[in-house]
């Protein structure tokens, strides 16, 4: 066997160890964190526990109830995703394994806007730290990167700014934008994920197809805090 073909069994080898290795690591941390949170007397800021990496998911038979209170500006359920309500929407969490890292907030959705105006301008605070202005159009997913310095304590306090919440036809609430999922990770990797997903939604999802918003389908009922 030549020499060559030896040393790529090798590397082989020794990437799927490490593969292994941290596969098992991970699942057994994450394991330890939730029955951490679990106990973490996070309530009294009404803080949700939360996993980097989890995605929350906003569709009728998703977990966003785990995560979200509705009178933080999140309106009634709707058969695929939740739409921020009001000029202002937040997301209270308790993240223990967030202090000091990097981490990237993904948010998948689309624009709720007056066809006027062609999208929905949306400032993204993470604890009063503005991270970015967004404007949302069409389908997602929309990132922005929250730096080491703004989680301290392990909370995390995501507000969402809209600048001109939408009235649609046959409907009375102030929309600003219909989301199917948010995930917050560490950016350890992400470039590498994002790329991947970037590719797969080009070439076989077809670029992303455009969401027309339907105001006859969400319940307005309000759920447990």
């Amino acid at each position: 066997m030549k020499k060559w073909v030896k040393f790529f069994i090798i590397i082989v080898a020794l990437g799927l160890i490490a593969g292994v290795g941290c596969y098992v690591y991970y699942r057994e941390y994450n394991k330890m964190l939730s029955s951490d949170i679990a106990a973490a007397a996070v309530d009294e800021k009404g803080l949700r526990p939360y996993i980097l990496g989890t995605p929350i998911i906003f569709a009728q038979d998703g977990n966003s109830n785990d995560y979200i209170q509705q009178s933080n500006g999140w309106g009634g359920q709707e058969p695929e995703h939740r739409c921020m309500q009001g000029s202002t929407t937040i997301l209270n969490l308790y993240i223990p394994d967030s202090v000091g890292a990097n981490l990237r907030l993904t948010v998948d959705g689309f624009g709720v806007y007056d066809p006027a105006d062609g999208y929905q301008t949306i400032d993204v605070y993470a604890n009063d730290t503005h991270l970015i202005t967004w404007r949302v159009a069409n389908d997602g997913p929309f990132m922005v990167d929250i730096p080491n310095t703004v989680v301290t304590d392990g909370t995390l306090i995501l507000r969402f700014e809209i600048a001109k919440p939408y009235t649609p036809p046959v409907d009375t609430r102030k929309l600003g934008m219909a989301v199917r999922e948010i995930v917050i990770d560490r950016v350890f990797g992400a470039q590498t994920k994002r790329k991947i997903g970037i590719w797969v939604k080009n070439n076989i999802m077809g670029g992303g197809a455009k969401q027309v918003y339907d105001t006859e389908t969400y319940d307005d009922t309000e759920m447990l805090d």
